[in-house]
């Protein structure tokens, strides 16, 4: 797959927990700024997470293949935080930078389609705004695509790794294109 994979933080932190992160080796990753702060910059607290601290060493050792871009909702919370420190940002911004994103892609020549790596409900209730500018893989289907290249043995057992630290994870398979 040569096109660009756009995960959101779920997807990430899956990866994560289930010591899969190697999988993203595999394409060109893009991540908006808002989910890096999500995710990546999260690994650098001293409260981290241990699936925070591993995508923070997965990102210091895979820098340079994995783009972070920026989006008006980032530069947006960075303006608000620069007057107001404290700044608890409201639900679903992660995935409303990811929109943003996929704006900026479809006004750039060519156009791009990328790849939207997805886990939550707000990708399917919002997926026609999506379909014509991307691909929606969940993480289940993106576990599916890698058995299928042979990257992993099962789909299978690695969704029971991802399920031992995220029981609630999106666990359905969808994939949704144009």
């Amino acid at each position: 797959m040569s096109r660009l994979l756009i995960p959101d933080s779920g997807p990430l932190f899956s990866l994560a927990a289930g010591n899969l992160l190697h999988l993203l080796a595999h394409f060109k990753v893009g991540i908006t700024d808002v989910v890096r702060d999500e995710t990546i910059n999260r690994g650098k607290r001293a409260d981290a997470s241990i699936e925070a601290q591993s995508l923070l060493a997965h990102y210091n050792q895979h820098a340079p293949n994995i783009t972070t871009y920026p989006t008006q909702v980032g530069i947006g919370i960075a303006a608000r935080r620069a007057t107001d420190p404290g700044y608890q940002t409201p639900p679903n911004l992660g995935e409303l930078s990811i929109q943003s994103l996929l704006i900026e892609l479809q006004m750039a020549s060519p156009p791009s389609h990328p790849v939207i790596l997805f886990e939550d409900h707000w990708f399917i209730a919002n997926k026609a705004m999506f379909v014509k500018s991307c691909t929606l893989l969940s993480t289940q289907a993106f576990l599916e695509y890698a058995q299928s290249k042979k990257w992993i043995a099962s789909a299978d057992q690695a969704r029971l790794a991802v399920a031992r630290s995220r029981p609630h994870a999106y666990g359905i398979s969808n994939a949704i294109s144009e």
